[in-house]
């Protein structure tokens, strides 16, 4: 009973959360709705669901989006391992140790990050041309493999809240700084390593600026790329394949973080229950 009363309280509150949060579904039902219509259906009614849903729009998008998954998932996977090795490392040696320079090294993390992608694109994009790595994997894993200031930020805020006494102790027990690392300061930041790591996930995924600077080759473009490709380089497509092909490249991104949904809200509450 008293569970009840409760819920028919705070009801209205519920009520209000939810119309607040149907904007947010609403594209996401456009795109479904879209996706199964025939250019015929897409004229009668655009935007409503209308039967019969047409799945040859995704066979015709999944025929040409499939064979950029091995790309996404081979680029976007060895390029956030190495955030998360690389960041942690240095945000751990930050946040742990004493040593000249810590603090300007710090800085200039934080100087980095004010730094809008955009203005660094031309040089990188030299450098890549003179290392010869155009047109390869490597010059979209390399790039974002350095992108580690924000995982550095987040890991050093978190490295840092945890307790000195717990390395102190480790130190006069004779463990040096890899073995603190890897005994102490990995396994208590596994729940912020996958939030970062689902963040970073979805935001390469969705890249689309960088490799369309460095990837020409059909058989190296980035799902972000072949998406555009498939709406704008065919002449004007279906709007019902144009939406599928949208469907398939978000799929995995809603799968990842349906799986990892606890860990992730878990990651971001870890420094503040920390702190």
């Amino acid at each position: 009973m008293p569970k009840l009363k409760i819920f028919n309280r705070d009801l209205p509150l519920h009520l209000i959360l939810l119309l607040f949060a149907l904007p947010t579904f609403f594209p996401v039902f456009v795109m479904l709705s879209i996706s199964g219509k025939d250019f015929f259906q897409y004229g009668q009614q655009p935007l409503l669901p209308t039967l019969p849903f047409n799945f040859a729009n995704y066979e015709v998008a999944w025929s040409f989006m499939s064979s950029t998954y091995f790309n996404n998932t081979l680029i976007i996977g060895v390029g956030v391992a190495a955030i998360l090795l690389f960041a942690s490392l240095t945000a751990f040696s930050l946040a742990r140790f004493s040593f000249p320079g810590r603090k300007v090294l710090f800085y200039f993390v934080l100087a980095v990050l004010a730094i809008p992608s955009t203005v660094i694109l031309v040089p990188l994009f030299m450098l890549i041309v003179d290392l010869g790595l155009l047109n390869t994997r490597w010059a979209v894993i390399l790039p974002y493999a350095a992108s580690q200031s924000f995982a550095i930020l987040v890991f050093y805020t978190f490295f840092y809240s945890l307790s000195k006494e717990l390395f102190e102790s480790a130190q006069i027990d004779g463990a040096n700084f890899f073995q603190m690392y890897l005994h102490l300061g990995l396994p208590l930041a596994r729940p912020i390593m996958s939030a970062i790591g689902v963040f970073l996930i979805w935001l390469l995924w969705n890249d689309y600026i960088w490799p369309s600077l460095v990837l020409s080759d059909p058989e190296l473009q980035t799902v972000a790329l072949k998406l555009v490709v498939f709406y704008l380089g065919r002449g004007i497509p279906e709007p019902g394949q144009g939406m599928a092909a949208s469907v398939i490249s978000s799929i995995p991104l809603v799968l990842l973080f349906l799986v990892s949904m606890r860990t992730f809200i878990a990651g971001l509450t870890a420094g503040a229950i920390k702190g």
